[in-house]
């Protein structure tokens, strides 16, 4: 689907993806590693590397960042209908 986007004339719908995979994973992924590390007893990194963000040392700064910057964007109403609905296919 990303590359059909990517392709696509509304590359913004890019966004969406973006925000499932990085702010999703990142936000809500440090949550579920350490459910899931601490309930399957797993060792450090052990089935949660998914998870791991390397590049990304403050993950709070990089989300406040990120929503700056989108808020910033210069889209309409209709291409951020667009990017919700792409996010939830």
């Amino acid at each position: 689907r990303i590359r059909t986007v990517s392709n696509g004339d509304r590359p913004y719908l890019l966004i969406g993806h973006q925000y499932t995979r990085y702010l999703g994973d990142l936000f809500g992924g440090q949550m579920m590693a350490g459910m899931a590390r601490r309930s399957l007893k797993l060792p450090d990194g052990r089935g949660t590397r998914f998870y791991e963000f390397a590049d990304i040392p403050d993950a709070r700064a990089f989300i406040e960042r990120w929503y700056t910057e989108l808020n910033d964007l210069d889209l309409n109403e209709v291409q951020r209908q667009e990017i919700v609905d792409e996010a939830n296919k």
